[in-house]
C-alpha cells in the first residue's frame, strides 16, 4: 500500500457520491418544468416563478459541478481543479491518484 492510498480511496468515494448527486440534481429539471407548467395554469405569475426556479437550479448546479471537480492534494493540502490538462498538483507536482511518490 502506498503512502496516499487511503486519501485517494476517500477521494474516489466522495467523487462517486458527488457524481450521483449531480445526476439526481439534473433529474430535478423535468420536475421543475412540470411544476411550472402546473402553476402557470392556476396563477398568472407561473412563468416568472418557473424562471426564478430555473435560475436557482442553474446557480446551484454550477456550484455543485465546480465543487465536484476540486481535488485536495494529500502531500501539500493544495486544493486544485482537475481537468484534461491538469492532473498534477500545481504546487508540489504529485500526480492525481498516485499512491507512492517516487
Amino acid at each position: 500500500m502506498g503512502q496516499y492510498t487511503e486519501h485517494w480511496a476517500e477521494y474516489r468515494r466522495g467523487s462517486n457520491r458527488r457524481t450521483l448527486q449531480l445526476l439526481a440534481f439534473v433529474l430535478l429539471l423535468p420536475l421543475i418544468a412540470l411544476l411550472g407548467y402546473g402553476v402557470s395554469t392556476v396563477i398568472d405569475g407561473g412563468v416568472q416563478l418557473t424562471a426564478a426556479l430555473l435560475l436557482v437550479w442553474l446557480i446551484e448546479f454550477t456550484r455543485r459541478a465546480l465543487g465536484a471537480s476540486k481535488v485536495p492534494c494529500p502531500r501539500c493540502s493544495t486544493v486544485y481543479m482537475r481537468g484534461r490538462s491538469l492532473v498534477d498538483c500545481p504546487k508540489c507536482g504529485l500526480r492525481m491518484l498516485q499512491d507512492d511518490p517516487t
